[in-house]
């Protein structure tokens, strides 16, 4: 199993990463946007933890990127201090966003999105 953690916060990322390292599962964070889409692009992963709110290059804009390029993930989960509205995930469903999670994530979130996603 293989996760790939998006988010400018590094204190996130790298508590996300720490989780999934605990579970025996691998982690890799990235915490700018256009790295992340260039991760995406050129490697597979199980689950992709991706925040909205990324500032310079958002994870709206590396959804939009992958979806003009026909790059379909099949598990992508957002999260966001923001409220998002059902219109934003059903915008991006065809190239795998699965739900939007609000921070902060507890561990018990990240025990649900592992459960659901990658056992």
């Amino acid at each position: 199993m293989k996760v790939l953690v998006v988010d400018d916060n590094e204190n996130i990322t790298e508590a996300v990463k720490d989780y999934f390292e605990l579970e025996n599962i691998e982690c890799i964070s990235i915490n700018d946007g256009h790295e992340g889409l260039a991760e995406i692009q050129n490697n597979k992963y199980d689950l992709i933890l991706l925040d909205l709110a990324i500032p310079n290059y958002s994870g709206i804009d590396i959804l939009d990127a992958l979806k003009k390029q026909s790059i379909v993930n099949k598990n992508i989960v957002l999260f966001t201090a923001s409220v998002v509205k059902d219109a934003v995930k059903e915008m991006y469903m065809d190239i795998g966003v699965k739900e939007i999670l609000e921070k902060p994530i507890s561990l018990a979130k990240l025990e649900s999105i592992k459960q659901k996603y990658l056992v």
